[in-house]
């Protein structure tokens, strides 16, 4: 029961409980102070029978030499004690075992009678009990009730007797407990005092001090309690947004890794359309070269036509192969142009490579099948300019005496063929900067590739960090529930149990 009290009724239970064992000890102050009164009253009577006892036994050794008859002895010996008073007037009186009043100088009447009938108020048979503790112990003291001389009142009496076989007699004297009483009271009166004084003292400082604990623990209580509401709400927050920011990480950490594979595919396309675009190059290149040749028949050609007058119906075909020539020139210029269309558009789908590249693999396989038509068509021109020079010798065989006719029509080949040599010669510059800006597309998306990668490691060790972070949360928020409970506990100890605080 006492631990459900709250600190204030423990510390006036400690108050009390001292004033009670302040009480206690005024009790065995006062019982030690009635000892000590007591035993200063022993030791008075003792010392008076001591002085009686030596008169006697002088008596009874001058009684034993022969100086002295008993009688006359012990008539000295009452004689004297007869006059001993001390105390105002108290004095030494003498019994013997048979209960008989040998001297009682305050009332002589009595002495040489038996007084084994004499009974005290409470009954006692003061000098048969006398007689027999001389007989049992040879000394000691008795308590019986007995008038004062010249009062009727009985008062409480203490007397001390000592034994002498050799004449039967009992010396004794006795001291009323009236001035111990009276001192004994006096002291009581003072303690009673003294400790009223103190019970006061004592209840009034456990109130002041119980109040001035209660106050300050209170304080604390309600400092503690609002700094724990205010963590563990700082703690749901911060846990909330760990949460969060967990989620986020791990969405982001996914997105990037998608955004990674398929910056992987875009760059593994464009090195694939950076080798189709370089072998379009390179077959350009032959391409050019064989133009060049095909000119420099052309006009070795023309060098020869000059006796070829007949075949000029004959030369009409080979200008019908160099228009297909021209023709397919025209195509392999239209699919550069939609090949560097298809290269912009590559880059720009390469940007957008943070919508997970859509698009760009559609664009890659155009620019793939573009290619691809180019090379078939530069085949072509190459199939083309073959059957042109076969077709020309043939010509050439055939007409020799149609040189003039065929000369004209020859220089308007040259011509053509000029025209043609500086068209894929362009073609073969616009397929090398294809190439070039192919190769420098493919390094920006391996860079961003790179890029995407520490971006996936930082939000990988972000997701990590967020744990960590929630981890702590949850020790915080655990630690502000302890503090929480601590402070509960606290108020069980100042308030007690079953008594609810609250704080705002």
């Amino acid at each position: 029961m006492i631990t459900k009290k709250g600190i204030k009724f423990k510390i006036l239970l400690y108050s009390a409980f001292s004033v009670l064992i302040f009480a206690i000890f005024l009790l065995w102050l006062s019982n030690l102070y009635w000892n000590v009164l007591l035993n200063d009253k022993k030791e008075k009577l003792q010392n008076i029978v001591e002085i009686g006892s030596t008169l006697v036994k002088g008596y009874i050794d001058l009684e034993k030499k022969g100086t002295l008859s008993k009688e006359e002895a012990q008539t000295r010996a009452k004689a004297d004690l007869n006059v001993i008073r001390y105390s105002g007037k108290e004095y030494i009186f003498i019994t013997n075992t048979e209960a008989y009043q040998v001297l009682n100088p305050v009332k002589p009447e009595l002495s040489g009678k038996d007084m084994s009938g004499f009974t005290d108020p409470t009954g006692l048979k003061l000098y048969v009990e006398i007689a027999n503790l001389a007989k049992k112990s040879g000394s000691g003291f008795i308590y019986y009730m007995f008038p004062k001389a010249g009062s009727t009142v009985p008062s409480k009496k203490l007397s001390y007797i000592n034994y002498f076989p050799e004449w039967n007699w009992i010396v004794g004297t006795g001291l009323y407990m009236d001035d111990a009483y009276t001192a004994m009271t006096e002291f009581l009166q003072i303690l009673l005092i003294a400790c009223i004084f103190c019970i006061v003292t004592l209840v009034i400082l456990g109130i002041y001090f119980a109040n001035s604990v209660e106050k300050p623990l209170s304080e604390v209580c309600k400092t503690l309690l609002n700094a724990s509401a205010g963590l563990l709400g700082k703690c749901e927050q911060l846990k909330s947004s760990s949460s969060s920011v967990k989620k986020y990480s791990k969405e982001q950490e996914s997105s990037i890794q998608s955004t990674a594979a398929a910056i992987s595919e875009i760059t593994s396309m464009i090195g694939k359309t950076t080798e189709l675009t370089g072998n379009s190059a390179k077959l350009a290149n032959e391409i050019s070269m064989k133009a060049e040749d095909g000119e420099v028949s052309m006009k070795n050609m023309i060098s020869s036509m000059q006796g070829i007058h007949e075949a000029s119906s004959r030369l009409k075909e080979i200008e019908s192969i160099i228009n297909e020539i021209e023709t397919k020139t025209k195509v392999i210029t239209k699919i550069v142009a939609k090949t560097e269309l298809l290269s912009l558009n590559a880059s720009i789908e390469a940007a957008r490579a943070g919508e997970h590249g859509k698009g760009f693999s559609v664009v890659a396989e155009e620019v793939g099948n573009l290619a691809h038509t180019s090379g078939k068509s530069s085949n072509e021109i190459r199939t083309l300019l073959q059957k042109s020079r076969e077709e020309v010798q043939r010509i050439l065989v055939q007409t020799l005496e149609k040189v003039e006719d065929g000369q004209k029509r020859t220089t308007k080949v040259s011509e053509s063929f000029t025209d043609i040599v500086q068209g894929i010669k362009e073609i073969n510059h616009q397929m090398g900067q294809v190439s070039d800006a192919t190769k420098e597309q493919e390094i920006g998306v391996k860079q961003i590739s790179n890029a995407m990668g520490l971006l996936d490691q930082l939000a990988f060790k972000n997701t990590g960090e967020s744990e960590k972070s929630l981890e702590a949360t949850d020790s915080i928020s655990i630690e502000s529930n302890n503090l929480k409970d601590v402070v509960h506990k606290t108020e069980r100890v100042v308030f007690g149990i079953g008594k609810n605080i609250s704080y705002k």
